[in-house]
């Protein structure tokens, strides 16, 4: 039995590798070139100011977050994409797969950091708020989806 179990996890993990694998592979193809399209803008909180009756120093303490957020996510973003660029580069021209895993493992982690820098960041403006005003955001944002 104990061998049976090692089987289906050794067989899962194969499952699982590959699936990651194959999104990434998916990911770092040359996405054909699009018309210049205006970005869209995100909303933030900051957009809701009024609902929310934010004070003046919550709005600058909210920017101020926000401003080393957006900064420290660009550098993410710029991390992100040059490894995507060379992950393409590998993938397209018969690379190591020990290097297309070890770039895979590192676009994975810059997300998952980044990932964690919102996660924060949006922690620290919550904390800000007093319980009305969290409770408003919260419907301000379920509302938006």
């Amino acid at each position: 039995m104990k061998i049976f179990m090692n089987f289906v996890i050794a067989i899962l993990s194969l499952v699982i590798s590959l699936f990651f694998l194959f999104d990434l592979y998916a990911q770092a193809q040359p996405q054909p070139k699009a018309q210049a399209q205006p970005q869209i803008q995100r909303k933030t909180i900051l957009d809701f100011k009024d609902e929310l009756k934010l004070s003046e120093k919550q709005v600058k303490d909210i920017e101020r977050l926000l401003q080393v957020y957006f900064k420290k996510e660009k550098e993410f973003a710029d991390k992100i994409r040059e490894r995507e660029r060379r992950l393409n580069e590998l993938l397209s021209q018969g690379g190591e797969m020990k290097e297309v895993k070890r770039l895979a493992k590192e676009i994975y982690c810059l997300r998952g950091e980044l990932w964690g820098e919102e996660l924060e960041t949006a922690k620290k403006i919550e904390d800000m708020l007093n319980d009305e005003q969290k409770r408003k955001w919260r419907e301000l944002r379920v509302g938006r989806r």
